[in-house]
């Protein structure tokens, strides 16, 4: 097998905010030549499928400045510092959310985009849902809906969810639904 690792020659921080940070690296490549890669930090994420008891999915509609547009999500927000992921889970679920699930199980763990971003998404599996109440943070505006999972298959089909984190959201809650998730 051929090592295709890049080595890292030097790093400068060219942007430090509230939540991401922007490096620029200078690599070596395989080859011995030198690049350049830009490197957006994220301290990673979760996101939950949460499944009701009549088998919808609990989503959000939010509207997204980067995407211009009000979407239609499942639930998911940023780890805090030190938080493991299923706390974090609990935590963006309720605030969100205004549900509670006694089940919590991790499905999987994956990247964003590592072609430029650091950012892993934590995804979880909620089930045994019960109604609290939702405490969104200051600057948040969020809407919760209650979709049947066939519904959601096909608003994806549709073009009607765009977040690929909730396409993903969807194809997990479907197998879960059919007994074909471990």
């Amino acid at each position: 097998m051929t090592n295709l690792n890049e080595e890292l020659i030097a790093s400068k921080k060219m942007f430090d905010g509230r939540l991401l940070k922007l490096r620029v690296d200078t690599v070596r490549l395989p080859s011995g030549k030198e690049a350049t890669r830009e490197v957006v930090e994220h301290p990673g994420a979760v996101a939950i499928i949460a499944i009701t008891d009549d088998q919808e999915l609990v989503l959000v509609r939010q509207y997204r400045r980067a995407a211009g547009e009000v979407l239609l999500e499942i639930p998911a927000g940023t780890l805090g510092p030190g938080e493991e992921g299923v706390a974090a889970a609990k935590r963006e679920l309720e605030e969100e959310t205004g549900y509670r699930a006694k089940k919590m199980t991790k499905v999987f763990s994956g990247f964003v985009a590592p072609g430029y971003s650091s950012e892993a998404i934590q995804f979880f599996l909620a089930k045994e849902m019960t109604e609290t109440r939702q405490q969104t943070e200051e600057d948040e505006f969020i809407e919760v809906d209650l979709v049947d999972v066939e519904a959601c298959l096909d608003l994806v089909k549709q073009g009607k969810i765009k977040d690929n984190k909730t396409i993903i959201g969807i194809m997990i809650a479907d197998l879960a639904l059919k007994g074909e998730l471990a």
